[in-house]
């Protein structure tokens, strides 16, 4: 029945995944041509306490709004969404990528509205995606899947994804038209704000929310396809990673809401501080955000158990095939070279914050610090999720022996950008050291991967 739903989900002689590759290449040209448009497309700021380059950001948004878009649509055909659901994320994806990169090629700032809104569609059209996700989730009728820990985890992810778009629509709102009709600067100071500091506490919240809970879809939809015949020990360890990722996603999304809405008096904490082990937010430069100390322990850890499980855990009744055992353990590789990343190498970065804030022109090490978020946020945080959303396309609609060479390629691109990564940061901090080159043999090699998967000529059924 699913196979049926996707053959007729396209667009004229297109099937979604053939629509789907020419989006990708879209994509690919976009960001291929972005350092030719701007010099450090990929930071928000290139010195320490400078203003925001809103020119990187909305070039930023035209890559990650549309890969958002895409693992929207692929949750939907992975958990067999209802057809009417699968129609609408499919058409809202196309309309999130294409203007998302037309827009983000022109827009360049806050002062042309034209292009301006233009570029907007393109995030309104990701709202219509997730809110379509949430309801999609809601009235399945399947009482076997909704029974899963692998249902909880993407109706939550899909929950806590819809409220993170939201969040930023209303931070964007204010940024465009300030106090405009009024409330927003009357809410502000009733919470303890001024309006601008509001709107920093919402796109802090926004940022850090959607990030997270896209890369809970991309984990929800492995679990889902790769850990059902689990048994064993490996489905005990994939049951507590789901657990985990349960608990992680609720946590995140109670202590973000809070951050978000509830004021001044109630800004998410530090722990680990150099003046003990917690400490409110601005009373400690240093420290462990508590909401990237949950994240870190709940869901990259939860990520990690249930990848593993599902990539060399013992399957019954229905094994897993070559192509898909190769699929799981990109997965996991994936999986664990964001966690080390993103959670060791930003534990480094915000415990000894005195050293390493790069928001705090005072610091010694401040410039490191900008490489430590430029890499473990837009490297691992946002390239290897979306290389991992790549993966589960593959598998779907390559052959096998396709598939292999594909999954080898983004698997060995992930591994030495991450080494990359690891030299840069820890190591070797210079423009054309080390780290570097092996950051750029890392993503040719991913890019490569891309090409492979766009361009192979496969007749798998779609």
């Amino acid at each position: 029945m699913e196979k049926e739903n996707e053959m007729k989900l396209g667009l004229g002689r297109f099937s979604w995944v053939q629509i789907i590759k020419m989006l990708i290449v879209l994509m690919v040209v976009y960001g291929l041509i972005g350092p030719l448009l701007m010099p450090h497309p990929f930071a928000f700021y290139t010195v320490r306490g400078s203003e925001l380059n809103y020119a990187r950001i909305f070039y930023l948004h035209g890559l990650t709004v549309g890969f958002a878009g895409i693992t929207g649509l692929l949750v939907a055909q992975s958990f067999n969404l209802s057809e009417l659901i699968k129609k609408i994320i499919f058409y809202a994806t196309i309309v999130c990528v294409v203007i998302g990169v037309t827009g983000g090629a022109i827009n360049r700032s806050m002062k042309y509205k034209i292009t301006l809104w233009y570029q907007i569609l393109s995030m309104f059209a990701l709202d219509v995606i997730l809110i379509s996700l949430v309801v999609g989730f809601v009235i399945i009728k399947d009482q076997t899947l909704k029974s899963t820990k692998a249902y909880a985890i993407g109706l939550l992810a899909s929950i806590a994804a819809m409220i993170a778009a939201l969040f930023g629509d209303l931070a964007g709102f204010i940024l465009d038209f300030g106090n405009w009709p009024g409330i927003f600067g009357w809410y502000a100071n009733k919470i303890g704000y001024t309006l601008p500091q509001w709107q920093d506490a919402l796109l802090r919240t926004h940022s850090d929310m959607i990030v997270v809970s896209i890369l809970c879809l991309i984990l929800a939809i492995g679990n889902y396809r790769f850990g059902r015949s689990l048994v064993g020990d490996a489905k005990k360890i994939r049951s507590v990673g789901e657990v985990l990722i349960i608990i992680g996603i609720i946590l995140m999304l109670a202590i973000y809401l809070v951050s978000g809405l509830g004021g001044s008096g109630v800004q998410i904490p530090h722990l680990f501080t150099e003046k003990g082990f917690f400490e409110p937010r601005g009373q400690s430069v240093a420290g462990v955000d508590l909401g990237d100390f949950v994240i870190g322990v709940f869901v990259f850890i939860g990520g990690i158990l249930t990848t593993g499980a599902c990539a060399f855990g013992k399957q019954k009744n229905h094994p897993l095939t070559k192509s898909a055992r190769y699929t799981a353990i990109g997965l996991f590789i994936g999986m664990l070279c964001i966690s080390l990343a993103v959670g060791g190498l930003g534990f480094l970065e915000e415990y000894r914050a005195d050293l390493y804030n790069s928001d705090v022109a005072t610091t010694p090490r401040g410039d490191f610090g900008f490489i430590f978020r430029l890499l473990h946020v837009d490297i691992c945080l946002l390239l290897f999720p979306a290389m991992m959303t790549l993966m589960l396309l593959a598998e779907k609609s390559l052959k096998a022996k396709q598939n292999y060479i594909f999954q080898l390629l983004i698997r060995w691109g992930i591994i030495i950008t991450f080494i990359g990564a690891l030299i840069f940061m820890l190591f070797n901090y210079h423009q054309f050291g080390p780290g570097t080159w092996v950051l750029a043999i890392g993503i040719i090699i991913l890019l490569v991967g891309i090409i492979w998967y766009v361009f192979v000529n496969n007749k798998k059924a779609n």
